[in-house]
């Protein structure tokens, strides 16, 4: 190979720049990832779920990145009226409870980290701007519903074959103003006795019968209920766990896989079945709705938990840089 004068200044100015280029990255380390802190107040995330996710990372030899969730929903992981957000369901989560003006009363209703109707809600049910976030979101679910799932409140799941959300109308319930979820199984009649059973066998298909419902079935105490010959499991809808990434250390190119689920889109890999089935079992909660999000747009600023295979964990801002920026600094750590 012949002498390059103009190649050895290059390597040579790498070489000088390289330990300065680490120390950087270094600085930028310890300002921006902070261990997690379990003592913290406002962990986005149940202190009791956080050896699950340290033991995934472990197992799986991934570092699993996760955005908290609302922490007022973290009241509601495991209560059996209550399921974590699924990925076709949009709106926002309430941040307060909230007293709702209805002709000469109030209504009390116990909002906070559940999913609303922010025209029901109003403003008082969100922090700061959130309101005009949550209305914004609100309209984009009902884009394409119907006219009259939108006057009964009552909403088809589009892209999946089972259930249906509605709003909580009961001025008589403490969670007034909530979406809800059906996620009932198969109804399937049969006669006895002269009497028509139904019973729940795996998921069905939105039934008509529930747009004409009353308000009766829609409350926390009859959660689940027969309307009619439709057997409805209504469920009030918290926050869920967004996992941001999951970067496999045996493969840090390792390609994502679009996979489209309740009729939306996101990204999986080859183990992430594997990790959400242990995260959510660890959890005793189906809290890991989807995969990973961070190529999705984001407004920035949200807290993101870091869990390592070697059992450290951080905490971070979204806002600490590009997805590149991100993924070096926590490579590099």
């Amino acid at each position: 190979m012949s002498y390059n004068k103009h190649q050895q200044r290059i390597d040579k100015e790498k070489q000088r720049k390289q330990p300065h280029r680490q120390d950087f990255v270094n600085q930028q380390i310890s300002e921006k990832l902070k261990p997690l802190d379990m003592s913290f107040k406002k962990l986005e995330l149940r202190r009791k779920d956080v050896p699950v996710f340290k033991a995934a990372a472990q197992i799986f030899n991934h570092i699993i990145l996760l955005r908290g969730t609302n922490r007022k929903s973290l009241y509601y992981i495991e209560n059996k009226n209550m399921y974590p957000k699924p990925m076709d369901c949009k709106p926002k989560t309430a941040d307060n409870n909230v007293s709702i003006a209805f002709g000469s009363k109030h209504i009390f209703s116990k909002t906070a980290g559940l999913v609303v109707d922010p025209t029901i809600v109003g403003p008082q049910g969100f922090k700061g701007h959130k309101y005009d976030e949550a209305l914004k979101e609100w309209n984009n679910f009902l884009k394409d519903k119907t006219t009259d799932e939108k006057k009964a409140k009552v909403f088809r799941r589009r892209g999946c074959a089972s259930g249906c959300y509605a709003v909580d109308l009961n001025t008589k319930s403490d969670y007034y103003g909530c979406l809800m979820i059906s996620r009932s199984g198969d109804v399937k009649r049969s006669v006895l006795g002269g009497k028509t059973i139904a019973s729940n066998e795996g998921d069905h298909a939105f039934d008509d019968t529930a747009i004409q419902a009353n308000s009766a079935w829609r409350g926390a105490s009859v959660w689940n209920n027969e309307v009619g010959d439709c057997q409805t499991r209504m469920q009030y809808i918290h926050g869920d766990y967004d996992l941001y990434a999951l970067l496999n250390v045996d493969d840090f190119n390792e390609s994502t896989i679009k996979e489209t689920m309740n009729g939306v889109e996101h990204n999986s890999s080859k183990q992430l079945p594997n990790i959400q089935d242990f995260l959510n079992r660890g959890i005793g909660s189906p809290m890991i709705q989807h995969g990973d999000q961070f190529r999705l747009k984001h407004k920035g600023g949200d807290v993101v938990y870091a869990f390592y295979p070697d059992g450290s964990a951080y905490v971070f801002e979204e806002s600490v840089g590009s997805i590149t920026d991100i993924f070096e600094l926590l490579y590099s750590a």
